[in-house]
């Protein structure tokens, strides 16, 4: 049988009894590299040439699954969520009002939006707003997940976000600029892997010359469409409630 119908296989089949998925990769190649005859010499090299150019992105990308267990087993996004809730419903219920003069006990039609705890609610509306968005900054070079985090905290706050009338168009623009413009423009992390190991790189592969071009002013043509783009969807496009 063919060796690297095997390796895939292998491979497969330890993703799917959840063995972590770069074990599962290597422990597939090599498997495939004995079957073929190159030895573990030769299966070694193979895989290392395999990786090229983007082992770096490889090994990155290898650590988000590992991370994204690590945090869901601490409860972490759970309480932040509970943490918004409780603050919404403590809001909310400033908002009751009596129905009558005469001391009935109804409450106003919309409380979310009542008139007197309007403030409260857009505070809190555009702190986790400010917040996805440096979740989603840092994701790139200071705690460089990429998108592990979004599965871990968005799905717990979509009651926040149906409590608080968020239109969720807002959290993908949010959520887009944060982890495309961060890595497009600042040269840290995953950002510098883009602009230096695969903007660069693979232009210079092509022929073209980059001496002296400063990568930096170049994006932020792109970057400064990113930004306008993030500030009419938060402050025009998707203000309303929804």
């Amino acid at each position: 049988m063919n060796a690297v119908l095997i390796a895939v296989a292998v491979m497969l089949v330890l993703a799917l009894v959840r063995v972590h998925v770069v074990v599962a990769m290597f422990l597939g190649a090599l498997v495939g590299g004995l079957l073929a005859g190159l030895g573990l010499d030769g299966t070694m090299l193979a895989f290392q040439d395999g990786l090229g150019g983007g082992a770096k992105i490889a090994l990155s990308y290898a650590l988000l699954g590992a991370f994204a267990m690590g945090v869901a087993s601490t409860g972490l996004p759970q309480l932040l969520a509970h943490v918004l809730l409780a603050r919404v419903g403590a809001t909310t219920a400033k908002a009751k009002t009596p129905a009558t003069v005469g001391g009935g006990s109804g409450e106003a039609e919309d409380p979310i939006i009542h008139a007197a705890n309007q403030k409260a609610v857009t505070t809190t509306k555009y702190l986790i707003i400010g917040g996805l968005l440096l979740m989603a900054i840092m994701s790139q070079n200071v705690i460089p997940v990429h998108i592990a985090f979004i599965p871990l905290i968005v799905p717990p706050l979509l009651t926040v976000f149906n409590k608080l009338g968020i239109d969720r168009r807002v959290i993908t623009s949010v959520l887009t600029f944060g982890l495309v413009t961060t890595y497009m423009f600042i040269p840290v992390g995953f950002g510098s892997i883009f602009l230096n190991d695969i903007l660069l790189f693979n232009i210079n592969e092509a022929g073209m010359d980059t001496t002296g071009v400063n990568i930096i002013q170049v994006m932020a043509i792109p970057a400064a469409g990113m930004l306008v783009g993030l500030l009419i969807a938060v402050f025009i496009s998707y203000r309303k409630p929804r």
